[in-house]
């Protein structure tokens, strides 16, 4: 979204990592001579593999390895493309990223083809790649900005729109005045050219405050005739679900005249729903979608998942062993499974140790008028199915240490909201349907919030709910940090 003519400083940034890859494949060889050097007059006990390193000749694969992919890393991560949106902080990601990718690229390669390498050598290469990168790239991002601060190197565009989309956008590009935009006037393709001062006027009063008003286009041939008039480089549609037919030939005209166009894909103006856009086949894709979405911290959320699932099923073995014999003193299954509903409505079999009497769940019905739970949940103080030991497991959540069968599987994660049973799911209002939209967890708000202390269903779900909204993995650690006090305390456990 409003690019510029940006090939000559993506040609100069190509060649620039190509020689900061280089300059640091040269320093990393024979800079770390210097490192053990100094490590050994110093006595820093920093272990290095070997003392000399091999002719550098045999280090060129690491070199063409390095070059081939940061290139092609690099290149896939956008860092060619325009930075007059980008952030520092997805700088320092671009380049964080593609050096973590490369020394896989590396490792790998040196174990495949058996080559005698020095890791500290590898180690110090991506490192001054990965530095030398994040320089070059923020010094080149603070001087453009600069300069587009004096009033250089600025973009001449048209908002196409005056709802509150436009009044959103032309916020943020006043306030950012180091992304080069000029606003040179705002379209509106609504109304015909009819009573156009009394129109005019009123857009004005609704666009005061936001920016000064300089000039105000009615209608299709008025906006034409701008782009001849005003040097406009740039036409922005925002509110475009009224004039969908006008915004489709202005689109068409700004193609005949070289004007580049772009439509705010935040179609309906809903602050909850978040818009994205892809490409298949060469068709461009709208997506709407509510937090947190797809993205690469939610892939390395599962296997996270993947991961401590499997260490805490081996890690628990033993405990698995005692207490399926504590179960089986009383008649009945040792593991319990029950039908719940999962990521957006799909089913699965939930594992639990069995902590109730056997056929505990037909003897529901007679005690719902016992439910202390406000809404479609069922909990109940000193439920009489419960046996002696259930509640000792109960009380320290052990009942629940087969899920993470169900972790491993993909059908919970370690942090998520609780899953429902079917006929909870049934009488949920349409809002809290939204609570299916994550994949469910083993702990989650409510779990560190007092659980059955909870009575309010409707304050189960909102938690919940600020839980997706404001999703991190950091947010995840913090929560499954306040699980082990919360499971040993056993506060609210039922």
């Amino acid at each position: 979204m409003l690019k510029q003519n940006w090939r000559l400083i993506s040609r100069l940034e190509r060649l620039g990592d190509n020689l900061i890859i280089v300059g640091a494949f040269f320093l990393a060889y024979y800079g770390r001579d210097s490192l053990v050097f100094w490590n050994d007059i110093l006595d820093l006990n920093i272990p290095f593999d070997g003392d000399i390193l091999a002719p550098i000749k045999d280090y060129f694969l690491v070199l063409l390895v390095g070059l081939i992919g940061y290139g092609i890393t690099l290149n896939l991560m956008g860092a060619y493309g325009s930075m007059r949106l980008s952030s520092v902080l997805r700088l320092f990601r671009i380049s964080l990223v593609s050096s973590v990718v490369v020394f896989v690229l590396l490792a790998a390669t040196l174990y495949l083809f058996k080559l005698d390498i020095s890791r500290s050598f590898l180690a110090l290469f991506v490192v001054l790649s990965s530095c030398g990168l994040t320089v070059e790239r923020y010094t080149v991002f603070k001087l453009l900005r600069i300069w587009r601060r004096r009033g250089r190197n600025f973009r001449n565009v048209v908002i196409c729109g005056v709802g509150e989309q436009a009044v959103r956008l032309t916020r943020e590009l006043m306030r950012r005045p180091e992304l080069g935009l000029h606003i040179r006037a705002f379209g509106d393709l609504r109304r015909p050219d009819v009573h156009q001062e009394v129109h005019i006027r009123q857009l004005r009063s609704d666009l005061q405050g936001v920016v000064q008003v300089g000039r105000v286009l009615i209608g299709r041939d008025s906006i034409s005739k701008a782009l001849e008039d005003y040097a406009i480089d740039e036409v922005i549609f925002t509110d475009v679900v009224e004039v969908m037919p006008e915004v489709e030939e202005m689109v068409l005209v700004c193609a005949e005249q070289g004007v580049r166009t772009t439509i705010a894909a935040d179609l309906f103006s809903i602050g909850l729903i978040k818009s994205g856009i892809s490409y298949f086949g060469g068709m461009p894709l709208i997506h709407f979608q509510t937090p947190p979405g797809d993205s690469w911290e939610l892939a390395l959320k599962r296997w996270i998942d993947v991961f401590v699932a499997a260490f805490a099923l081996v890690l628990f073995s033993p405990a698995f062993l005692v207490l399926a014999i504590g179960v089986k003193t009383t008649k009945g299954e040792i593991l319990f499974k029950q039908t719940r509903v999962g990521l957006n409505g799909r089913l699965f079999q939930m594992l639990k140790f069995r902590s109730m009497v056997s056929g505990s769940e037909k003897d529901l019905d007679r005690l719902l008028a016992h439910n202390e739970m406000r809404g479609p949940a069922f909990k109940m103080k000193d439920d009489p199915r419960v046996t002696v030991f259930g509640r000792f497991m109960r009380r320290f959540s052990l009942d629940e240490l087969p899920q993470f069968w169900n972790v491993l599987l993909g059908d919970m994660s370690l942090v998520g909201p609780r899953p429902p049973v079917p006929g909870e799911v049934g009488l949920y209002e349409r809002r809290s349907r939204r609570r299916l939209s994550m994949r469910p967890g083993l702990t989650c708000t409510w779990q560190v919030s007092g659980r059955s202390d909870i009575k309010d269903f409707d304050s189960w779900v909102k938690l919940d709910l600020d839980y997706i909204d404001n999703w991190s993995l950091m947010g995840d650690l913090v929560l499954l940090l306040r699980t082990i006090p919360a499971v040993i305390i056993g506060t609210g456990a039922r």
